[in-house]
């Protein structure tokens, strides 16, 4: 007799992997980029390329997940990253657009009110040229690394394999998500030059807990991995500010204080804008599970 298919949309704990295998992957690629994540800022500084140092504790973080994904998991990365049978390029690519639309909208709004906050990159066009292809490497890397460490690891976790599994897991889940962004950048350099650093640390925990509920709602952790990345190659290629983390060469600089409303603001609406157009995909979501 034939057995039944199993639902290729809602994969069980063992296709993922188990809670203790997840929870020790997650500890690995930690100790890989808190041990050795200074070397690394070492050897890569030899480069004098400030981006490259900044991002390299990431590289080995990164190099930790695919340790860890050797030694303790037997899953692919396309099932830890999403329950269905694909990863959806399109959702990344969707939810990567509408976030970067928002930034925009709201890096023009600030150059008609405020020009004078702004100023335009003394450096070479050849010197962009050159940073470019490094930006475009090492981003989605940083973004991608903290999002399995930070997000997708412990989220598998409490969830027990599958996403969506009830209203308590989902709330646990995005306030494990929140604290989990918010305490690793405690120690940001926009924390002591932030207007308002109360208003920074709930910036990451929002960003932590309303991406995980996008992520749940959608099935999958690929509007996350869209909207980090988004975010931080907006922040290292279009604008970023006086005293960043993540030293660039963009088009602009700007001098306006961090730890306003208006960052909040743009967060929000940035996000909403990605709800807004991944709704079909949250809806055919809801659908499968019914």
């Amino acid at each position: 007799m034939e057995k039944p298919r199993r639902n290729l949309m809602q994969k069980d704990t063992e296709a993922v992997g188990s809670p203790f295998s997840l929870a020790l992957a997650m500890v690995l690629s930690l100790l890989f980029w808190l041990i050795l994540g200074p070397y690394f800022i070492t050897v890569l500084g030899h480069f004098n390329i400030p981006y490259l140092k900044a991002n390299a504790p990431f590289l080995a973080m990164a190099l930790g997940i695919v340790v860890s994904w050797k030694l303790l998991l037997t899953t692919s990365p396309q099932s830890l990253i999403t329950d269905h049978s694909t990863f959806r390029l399109t959702l990344l690519f969707k939810s990567m657009g509408a976030y970067l639309l928002v930034a925009m909208l709201f890096l023009l709004l600030g150059l008609m009110v405020e020009p004078e906050a702004y100023s335009t990159s003394d450096a070479s066009f050849l010197e962009h040229l050159m940073l470019l292809p490094l930006v475009l490497v090492l981003t989605p890397i940083q973004t991608s690394s903290e999002e399995v460490v930070f997000r997708v690891f412990p989220i598998r976790v409490v969830q027990g394999g599958r996403l969506r599994r009830g209203a308590m897991r989902n709330v646990l889940a995005c306030v494990l998500s929140a604290i989990l962004f918010t305490a690793p950048h405690l120690s940001n350099r926009e924390l002591g030059s932030a207007e308002n650093p109360t208003l920074v640390l709930v910036f990451y925990a929002l960003f932590g807990g309303l991406v995980t509920a996008l992520s749940i709602a959608t099935g999958g952790f690929e509007p996350a991995l869209a909207i980090h990345a988004a975010n931080n190659l907006f922040v290292a290629l279009i604008c970023n500010y006086q005293g960043s983390s993540l030293p660039s060469l963009p088009i602009f600089t700007t001098t306006k204080a961090i730890g306003t409303p208006m960052d909040l603001l743009q967060l929000i609406i940035g996000l909403l804008m990605v709800f807004l157009v991944v709704r079909k995909d949250i809806m055919a979501q809801h659908h499968m599970q019914k």
